[in-house]
């Protein structure tokens, strides 16, 4: 009887687990097919990026070979229709564009006033700056100009109306040492000043010494020697030495050249015959109206030039200006001066079409024009 039992016991544990392990084994096989079943779908629905690939295309199978290649992207047009050139693109237009330059050499006009101003004693400073404002002078040669004397308000003159001009630039020439400052001749320019000097002139006794102001200005890379003078009020033999020795000054000068002053001598005189020896007079050859300078009040006579000489400088206007300040009237003279160097860069068909107008020429070989 105990025998039965047991083995009826073994049978019914027998059955049970067998009938577990049997469960689990179908839950996992579901699973798996699950698995390969959802696998396979993923695969037909999104099939792999392969070039050698087949593509399906309803229902017909195409070569992989026979599949447009994608465009490529088309260039950013804005809203306003134009399109955007990448900068590497615009840079290589940029040099690939051919220009043509031309070198010319052309005139300008240049505008000069000779003054006395009799050291602002007979009109302020504000007063004789007008005069030369309403001059529309670029260069001014001035006489009796004083620097820094205690009598005059201690003002460098020359200096004070280059300031007021606009920041000019100016060369004071001392002639005289007073106690209070210095006494002499000036030049303000609106051009740049490259150098100045100043050389005394022959002089007998006690007479006050004179002397001859140069400078040298850049007039649109052209240099152009300006002088200023004061010559002796007191001797016809003294003014004709220092004629002479500025005459023998300006022969070695083979700038572009102004000579302005207060000559103290009347036009046919020997010193006057001296000086447009070697210069021409502005007033004699383009001046227009009345010639006399001095004195300012009634003018009976002239004694104040502005000579030039040199190459490429010609005199086109000449006046006595009736402006008051001073004991002289200043003399105004207008110059059209050449040489110079221009150019001019455009592409072809602009170059071509520049040639047909305008003052400018083309530079000649062996002009100077810079390679």
């Amino acid at each position: 009887m105990e025998e039965q039992e047991e083995k009826r016991r073994g049978v019914r544990a027998g059955k049970r687990p067998g009938s577990a392990v049997s469960s689990l084994d179908v839950i996992v096989t579901l699973v798996a097919v699950v698995v390969v079943v959802a696998g396979l779908s993923f695969s037909l629905i999104f099939p792999p990026d392969s070039p050698d690939a087949p593509v399906v295309d309803e229902g017909r199978r195409v070569p992989a070979a026979a599949i447009p290649p994608p465009a490529a992207a088309a260039p950013v047009v804005p809203e306003g229709g134009e399109v955007l050139v990448p900068p590497l693109a615009m840079e290589a237009e940029r040099q690939s564009a051919q220009l043509v330059c031309q070198a010319l050499i052309g005139t300008t006009e240049v505008t000069a006033l000779a003054y006395n101003i009799k050291s602002a004693r007979a009109g302020s400073l504000e007063r004789l700056l007008g005069v030369m404002q309403r001059s529309g002078a670029e260069i001014i040669l001035l006489q009796e100009v004083d620097n820094r004397r205690r009598s005059t308000g201690s003002v460098d003159q020359a200096a004070w109306f280059a300031e007021r001009l606009g920041g000019w630039n100016s060369a004071f020439g001392r002639n005289v040492t007073f106690g209070d400052g210095l006494y002499g001749t000036a030049i303000v320019s609106k051009y740049p000043i490259v150098s100045s000097v100043n050389t005394p002139l022959p002089n007998i006794g006690r007479a006050q010494p004179r002397g001859l102001l140069h400078a040298v200005i850049d007039v649109e890379g052209v240099e152009v020697s300006l002088y200023s003078t004061h010559l002796d009020n007191t001797s016809a033999n003294i003014r004709t030495q220092q004629a002479s020795r500025i005459s023998s000054m300006l022969a070695a000068d083979p700038r572009p050249k102004l000579l302005g002053g207060d000559m103290n001598t009347w036009p046919g005189s020997g010193p006057e015959r001296i000086l447009t020896s070697r210069l021409s007079d502005s007033f004699v050859d383009a001046g227009s109206g009345s010639g006399p300078t001095h004195p300012a009040s009634r003018p009976r006579t002239r004694i104040d030039y502005l000579l030039y000489g040199g190459p490429d400088l010609t005199a086109t206007s000449s006046a006595v200006l009736p402006e008051g300040g001073s004991d002289h009237l200043p003399v105004r003279s207008v110059f059209t001066l050449g040489g110079i160097k221009t150019e001019k860069c455009s592409d072809g068909a602009a170059s071509k079409k520049s040639k047909k107008g305008g003052d400018e020429q083309p530079a000649q070989e062996g002009s100077g024009t810079p390679e």
